[in-house]
């Protein structure tokens, strides 16, 4: 094929002025003046370890917190800890916050004193081994010593005794501050969980182990009932302090988002924004740390925009993509058949008060399958479909009766908001085929002969 010169040129040059042009917006990003409504913003991240005089409506479990802690500068080994309570009720925050607050006195009175945090749910595998190797690699970084042991090809005993190796010669009290404990599950044919076994060694260190160090644990969990399922050997040796934590409600969520407010520059936070995040807080079971997230997603919608004033439009935009990036992130890898029984689920809430009993999605299910030519699947399986997006925090089940001729059913209720469900569900090509509208018509007729 023959080639114009002067096309070839083109060519080029529409290339040279593409690069030309994104350059220079990039270079105006950055060669610009910066424009922000924030004035500290780590302090609307939920990382952040905040001072505990910013932390509002905890005043029982930090002193708690504290007077167990207070053990470490009288020389004495602090007594386990367990907290529990629904996420985002401040436990990871308090306990950190009396944690460095203990560690500025300890370094005073010359004791080496420090903590572990580790989050176990955040971990690609959830076995003993990679857990005792999480820990290991975090207490080497605090103690300043390298952790030369590599993730597979080392048995667990070893990886156990290098950590209480690098424990013993670096610290006089350490404590393990073990996050989300519940989810180290380790294998399904394992006599005991994952974390069982870990407890047990983390509480027998000191008599077992030679270690002098005083070593503790601080154990956080949204499900305290997960002792139930320690070894009888563990559950002997491991008898921790417990501390619960409860809801926030909207007041106390608008008390601890002003504690936060000179996250922002004067004049950036519009009247009712605070009032309005913390309204979405209550509703999401008073979780602060969503509240606070969305705070600053608010202030960074802000920011992208140009504008210097966070405003109430901004709190419910960045909420909407919140709340829509959750949910994709859940659904997004379903199989087919999990969506298909998902979306049944959703449009049978929708129609029915946010709650969808099984007999009434099976039966839409069924259509749904029919009118697109998918394989229908027995009512079990698809409930069982459905119960897996349970363990995301999508929806929640329980058994009920009366008023369906099934007698003993599943009731589903949904926990995100189902609007935002199917609009995220809609977005597979495999929904082109299904109307909303004759969805719902269905979901109406199957709930009233049901």
């Amino acid at each position: 094929m023959n080639h114009n010169p002067s096309d070839m040129q083109g060519d080029g040059s529409e290339d040279i002025t593409d690069q030309s042009s994104e350059s220079s917006i990039v270079d105006s990003i950055l060669d610009g003046e910066r424009k922000t409504v924030f004035e500290n913003k780590q302090l609307v991240d939920s990382n952040t370890i905040v001072d505990h005089n910013r932390i509002y409506g905890r005043d029982k479990q930090l002193a708690a917190e504290a007077r167990a802690f207070r053990d470490t500068l009288d020389g004495e080994r602090p007594p386990d800890l367990l907290l529990y309570g629904p996420s985002g009720t401040g436990k990871t925050l308090t306990v950190k916050a009396v944690a460095e607050k203990v560690k500025e006195r300890a370094t005073q009175n010359k004791i080496d004193f420090d903590f572990i945090a580790v989050n176990f749910k955040t971990m690609e595998s959830h076995s003993i081994d990679r857990a005792v190797w999480k820990l290991g690699n975090q207490t080497a970084k605090k103690a300043g010593v390298s952790w030369d042991i590599p993730r597979k090809g080392v048995s667990t005993d070893a990886k156990y005794v290098r950590l209480y190796e690098i424990v013993d010669r670096h610290f006089d009290a350490l404590v393990f501050i073990l996050d989300e404990i519940d989810t180290l599950t380790g294998r399904a044919s394992d006599d005991e969980p994952a974390y069982s076994r870990l407890l047990y060694s983390l509480s027998r260190v000191m008599a077992e182990q030679h270690v002098d160090t005083l070593v503790s644990t601080v154990v956080i969990t949204n499900h305290p009932k997960f002792r139930e399922n320690l070894d009888s050997r563990t559950d002997s040796s491991y008898n921790p302090t417990g501390i619960h934590f409860s809801d926030y409600d909207a007041n106390e969520l608008i008390e601890i988002l002003n504690r936060r407010r000179d996250a922002f520059k004067d004049g950036a936070l519009n009247d009712g924004v605070i009032e309005l995040v913390a309204a979405y807080g209550a509703k999401n079971e008073g979780d602060a740390r969503r509240a606070i997230d969305l705070l600053r997603d608010a202030g960074e919608l802000a920011n992208r925009n140009g504008e210097t004033v966070v405003t109430e439009r901004h709190v419910h935009a960045a909420n909407d993509s919140v709340v829509k990036n959750r949910v994709l992130e859940i659904v997004g890898g379903m199989s087919l058949q999990k969506k298909l029984s998902l979306y049944a689920a959703a449009v049978v809430a929708d129609v029915n008060n946010g709650s969808a009993p099984s007999p009434a999605i099976y039966t839409l299910y069924q259509e749904i399958c029919q009118r697109t030519d998918r394989d229908v699947y027995t009512q079990e399986t698809v409930n069982s479909h459905i119960n897996k997006a349970g363990t995301y925090g999508v929806l929640e089940s329980e058994r009920t009766s009366g008023g369906f001729k099934s007698g003993v059913h599943l009731m589903f209720t949904f926990t995100e908001p189902v609007d935002a469900v199917i609009e995220t569900l809609e977005e597979d090509d495999t929904f082109d085929e299904i109307e909303l509208s004759t969805a719902r018509s269905i979901a109406r007729q199957s709930i009233r002969s049901s």
